[in-house]
C-alpha cells in the first residue's frame, strides 16, 4: 500500500509542530535511497525538542518508510508522477458539499447531474488542449522547440520548463554535467523520462554528443514497463554478501548527497 503526499504533508503540518523537524521529514520523503531517507528519519527524531513529536515519527513513520517515501517508487515513473489522490477526492468533496439531507431526491439528482456536467466539460476542455495547444518560450532553440511541441500540451510545459532552466544554471556558476548519454539520474529524468535542464544543458553547451534526434526518440509505453524491478528470491546472504551489499547501499547514498548539493 503507497500513502498519498499530499495527505501526508498535510498530516505533518498539523501534527509534527517543530518546522525544522518537519523540513526533515519532507527532505526524507523525497530521497531516492532507502538509506538516506532512513537516516533523515533519524535525524529528525534526535533532534527533535518534542517528545510527543518525537514519539509521533516513531510510532507512525519508521517501520513504514516504503509507503510513504518516494525512495520506493524509483523504479516506475508512473509511481513517481502520481502521488496524490486529490483528484479524484476532489469531486467526492464537490459532492458532499452540494448535496444534504436538507435536498429532496429531485433536488439532489439535479445537482450531482450539474457537477456531472461541469466535470465533463471540463475534461472535454483538458482534452482539446492536451493535442493541440502549443507552447511558447524565448531563449528555446528552434529545433528544440519543433521536438517540443510533438508532445502533448502539459509535457510541453514540463520540458520548457527545464529548457528554461538551463540559464538559472549558467547564472548560479553551475558548470556543463558532462554527461555522455541520456543517462541522468535526477528527479525529474526518473519521474518523466524526458530530457531534464542537465541534459539540455549538455546538449547546448557541452561537447554536442548528445543529438536532439536521441533526446527525443520515440520509445512509446515500454519504456514505462522497462523501468519496472522484479523481485527475484536469493538464498540466505554470506557475511561477505552483506558487507559488499552495505557497502553499495553507503556508496549511492553517498552519491546522492553529491547529486542533491551539486
Amino acid at each position: 500500500m503507497l500513502l498519498c503526499v499530499v495527505h501526508v504533508m498535510r498530516t505533518w503540518m498539523q501534527r509534527i509542530c517543530e518546522k525544522k523537524t518537519r523540513n526533515v521529514m519532507i527532505a526524507a520523503m523525497h530521497k531516492r535511497t532507502k538509506i538516506g531517507c532512513e537516516g533523515l528519519v533519524q535525524d529528525a527524531i534526535n533532534n527533535c525538542s518534542v517528545p510527543a513529536v518525537q514519539n509521533y515519527i516513531k510510532r507512525n513513520y519508521v517501520k513504514n518508510i516504503q509507503q510513504w517515501g518516494l525512495w520506493a517508487r524509483q523504479h516506475s515513473p508512473l509511481l513517481l508522477q502520481v502521488t496524490s489522490t486529490n483528484p479524484l477526492e476532489f469531486f467526492h468533496s464537490e459532492l458532499k458539499r452540494i448535496t444534504s439531507s436538507l435536498h429532496g431526491l429531485i433536488g439532489a439528482t439535479h445537482n450531482i447531474f450539474n457537477v456531472d456536467y461541469k466535470k465533463r466539460s471540463e475534461s472535454e476542455s483538458a482534452a482539446f488542449n492536451f493535442c493541440i495547444k502549443k507552447v511558447s518560450a524565448y531563449g528555446v532553440d528552434n529545433s528544440i522547440l519543433e521536438e517540443i511541441h510533438k508532445f502533448s500540451f502539459p509535457f510541453q510545459n514540463l520540458i520548457i520548463k527545464e529548457a528554461c532552466a538551463v540559464m538559472c544554471r549558467i547564472e548560479k556558476g553551475k558548470g556543463v554535467p558532462s554527461l555522455t548519454s541520456l543517462d541522468c539520474h535526477c528527479l525529474f529524468r526518473n519521474r518523466y523520462l524526458l530530457p531534464c535542464k542537465h541534459i539540455f544543458h549538455e546538449h547546448l553547451y557541452g561537447n554536442k554528443l548528445l543529438t536532439a534526434d536521441k533526446m527525443f526518440e520515440e520509445s512509446g509505453f515500454k519504456v514505462y514497463e522497462s523501468r519496472e524491478s522484479f523481485i527475484v528470491e536469493c538464498g540466505a546472504q554470506t557475511e561477505q554478501q552483506k558487507s559488499a551489499e552495505n557497502q553499495r547501499l553507503t556508496v549511492a547514498e553517498l552519491t546522492e548527497r553529491v547529486r542533491d548539493r551539486y
